[in-house]
C-alpha cells in the first residue's frame, strides 16, 4: 500500500504547486519545470533509482559479513573474502555470490575432536583428538568428570602430529557436562566443555500369556527367567483359575489391562488358543495393538478360523498346507558342529504356509514352511511362532542353541525400541546465537519447543523449513550457552537434550570447521557467472537528498524574485 500512497502524494503536491503557479503573473516555463524537478527528487529520495553501474567484483573482511549489518551486493557477481573463515550460516546468509579465497588464511585448519554425544549407562566415553598440524609446544590432555576429578590424561610433545584419545565411564545417567583440560608448557590452562547425554539401558517388559501349560510354554518361562527379563507370566489353569507368576522384580498389578496402550508391556507373547476366550472388546483392543506394542502368537495346532481371520486383517496371511516338514539346524542358522553329535535336533513346524510376505519381514527357516514370520516396522509389530519342541534342544545338550533361537526372535520384535527416530543438529558445534537446525521425522506434524535447562525464561518456538530426506526442519536461535531441551507436546521419544557451546570454546576446532565450510560453500556454485539482470544498482540517498535541498534553495530564490 506504501508503495502507492508515497508516489500519489508526491504527485497530487506537484499539481497543486503547479495550480497556484498558474495565478501569478510573472511565472515562466522555468518556475515550473522547478516545481517537477523537486517533487521528482522528493520521491528519488523514498526510492532511489537504479542508474548507478555495479562493481563486478567486491571485497570484503570476514568481520564485516558476520556483524548484524546488511551487506549489499547487488550486481556483484566475486566475492573476494579476507579474514578469518566463516561458518556456512553466515556465508548462506550473503547475496548468490561467487567467493574467491585468494585472501582468506587456510592452511592452518586441522584440529579436530570427536565424542558420542549420547552413551548407554555403563559403556565407555570416548574422548579422539586429532590434528594435520603438529604441536608448538609439548602439550597436556585431561579429562575431567563432573565432579572434576581427572578420569584420564595424556602428554603431547612438540612437533607430533596428534593422534590420540581418553577414555572415561560415566556413573549417572541423565545430561553430563565433562571437560576436558589443556595444560600447555607455559604452564596456561584451559578448559573445555565435554557434553554428553548418559541415557538408561532399555529393559523391556514381557508377558507371557498362555492358554494352557506345556512343556514348551515351561522352557521358554525358565529362559526368560534365567534371562532376567521383567516377565509376566499367566497360565489358564481351568475356566476360572489363572495362575500369575512374575519373574526377575516386575512388580504384579491385576487391576490392570493387559491389552490396553498404556500396559507396561513391550512385548506380548500370547497363545493362539487365547483367541477363542477373547471378548469382543479384547479382539478390538488386538486389531490396533500390534501398532504401539509388539505382539508374538505361539501358534498351535489347534488353531481356529477365527485366528486366521484375524491374522488375515493384519496383512499377515497364514494358509495351512498339506505337507509338514521338519526344519535342521542347516535351514534355521543356529546350532554348533560338535564332537559327539552333528546337528542339533530338528524342529518341527506346523505346516503353515506365508501369503505375500513383505520385503523386510523376517523368515526363519524353509520359506515354505517357516518356522516363524516376523514384521517389525513403523506401523507394525508382529510376529507368529510356527514350530514346536524346541524344548527338546534343553534336554539334548542344547541350550546355547535354544537361547540363540529365542534370543533372535524377541530382538527382531523388539528392535524398534532400540531404533529410535533420530534428531539431526546441522553443526558438530552449535553455538550460541548462532542458527541451529534441528531435523527429524519426528518434526512431522508438530512445533517443537525449545528450552534453556539453565533458566525458567520462556521457550524459544522454531521457524519450520521445507522437509528434506532427513525430515521435517526446524530453526532456533538460542541465546545463551549451555543445556537445551527440546520438546514437543504428543510426542513420547521428546524430550531431546543438546549442549549449545560458547563463542569462546574449542577455538582450535571452531577454526577448522568454519576453514572447511568455507572451502565448501567457496567451490558450491552461489551465484550465476553472468549477473546481468543485477547490472545496475540504486544510487545512494545522499544524491537524492542534495539534489531537493538545491532545488528547494533555487525555488526560494525565485519566489523572491517573483515577490519584488
Amino acid at each position: 500500500m506504501i508503495e502507492l500512497v508515497i508516489p500519489g502524494l508526491c504527485l497530487l503536491a506537484c499539481t497543486a504547486s503547479i495550480f497556484l503557479l498558474r495565478n501569478r503573473r510573472r511565472a515562466n516555463p522555468l518556475d515550473y519545470g522547478l516545481q517537477l524537478a523537486i517533487w521528482l527528487s522528493a520521491w528519488m529520495l523514498w526510492q532511489p533509482p537504479a542508474i548507478v553501474t555495479a562493481e563486478r567484483h567486491a571485497h570484503l573482511d570476514s568481520e564485516e559479513v558476520a556483524s548484524a549489518l546488511p551487506v549489499n551486493l547487488s550486481g556483484v557477481e566475486t566475492l573476494t573474502l579476507s579474514g578469518m573463515p566463516l561458518s556456512r550460516d553466515a556465508l548462506r546468509d550473503l547475496a548468490p555470490v561467487r567467493l574467491n579465497l585468494s585472501s582468506t588464511p587456510i592452511h592452518d585448519a586441522g584440529w579436530g575432536f570427536y565424542w558420542q554425544r549420547q552413551v548407554t549407562l555403563g559403556e565407555s566415553l570416548q574422548f579422539q583428538i586429532h590434528s594435520t598440524q603438529p604441536l608448538a609446544e609439548n602439550t597436556q590432555f585431561s579429562l575431567l568428570n563432573p565432579y572434576g576429578d581427572i578420569e584420564d590424561s595424556l602428554d603431547l610433545k612438540a612437533g607430533e602430529k596428534v593422534q590420540a584419545q581418553l577414555s572415561a565411564t560415566p556413573k549417572l545417567s541423565g545430561p553430563q557436562l565433562y571437560q576436558v583440560r589443556i595444560d600447555s608448557a607455559a604452564g596456561e590452562s584451559r578448559f573445555e566443555p565435554l557434553p554428553v547425554v548418559v541415557q538408561q539401558p532399555l529393559q523391556p517388559k514381557v508377558l507371557l500369556w498362555l492358554a494352557r501349560p506345556s512343556f514348551e510354554t515351561a522352557a521358554l518361562s525358565r529362559w526368560l527367567r534365567q534371562s532376567g527379563v521383567a516377565t509376566q507370566v499367566m497360565t489358564q489353569l481351568a475356566p476360572e483359575i489363572i495362575r500369575m507368576e512374575t519373574l526377575n522384580g516386575l512388580q504384579l498389578n491385576e487391576a490392570q489391562d493387559l491389552l490396553a496402550e498404556t500396559s507396561p508391556f513391550d512385548l506380548l507373547i500370547l497363545d493362539s488358543d487365547l483367541w477363542p476366550q477373547f471378548t469382543p472388546q479384547q479382539r478390538r483392543q488386538l486389531d490396533s495393538l500390534d501398532s504401539q506394542k509388539s505382539l508374538l502368537w505361539i501358534v498351535s495346532g489347534d488353531y481356529s478360523k477365527a485366528f486366521l481371520q484375524y491374522s488375515s486383517t493384519q496383512s499377515m496371511s497364514l494358509h495351512k498346507a498339506g505337507n509338514t516338514k521338519s526344519a535342521s539346524n542347516n535351514s534355521i542358522g543356529f546350532g554348533s558342529q560338535q564332537a559327539h553329535t552333528a546337528t542339533t535336533p530338528s524342529l518341527a513346524t506346523l505346516g503353515f504356509q506365508v501369503i505375500q510376505p513383505g520385503a523386510t519381514d523376517f523368515l526363519m527357516g524353509n520359506r515354505e514352511n517357516p518356522l516363524f514370520w516376523g514384521r517389525s516396522t513403523e506401523e507394525q509389530h508382529l510376529g507368529f511362532i510356527l514350530f514346536s519342541d524346541s524344548h527338546r534342544w534343553l534336554t539334548s545338550g542344547f541350550a546355547t542353541e535354544f537361547a540363540s533361537l529365542w534370543k533372535s526372535i524377541i530382538n527382531h520384535q523388539l528392535k524398534h525400541l532400540g531404533s529410535r527416530l533420530p534428531i539431526i543438529l546441522s553443526s558438530e558445534l552449535p553455538r550460541a546465537q548462532q542458527r541451529i537446525t534441528l531435523c527429524s521425522p519426528k518434526f512431522n506434524g508438530t512445533s517443537p519447543l525449545l528450552f534453556d535447562t539453565r533458566n525458567e525464561s520462556q521457550p524459544i518456538s522454531g521457524v519450520a523449513e521445507s522437509s528434506n530426506t532427513r525430515g521435517q526442519c526446524h530453526t532456533f536461535w538460542p541465546s545463551s550457552a549451555g543445556w537445551h531441551q527440546l520438546k514437543a507436546e504428543n510426542n513420547r521419544d521428546l524430550p531431546f537434550d543438546f549442549y549449545v557451546f560458547a563463542k569462546k570454546d574449542w577455538p582450535l576446532w571452531q577454526h577448522a570447521l568454519n576453514t572447511q565450510q568455507t572451502q565448501q560453500m567457496a567451490t558450491a556454485r552461489l551465484g550465476p557467472i553472468d549477473n546481468t539482470d543485477s547490472s545496475k544498482v540504486p544510487i545512494g540517498r545522499l544524491w537524492p537528498a542534495l539534489l531537493l535541498l538545491l532545488l528547494v534553495c533555487l525555488s526560494w530564490w525565485r519566489e523572491r524574485a517573483l515577490l519584488h
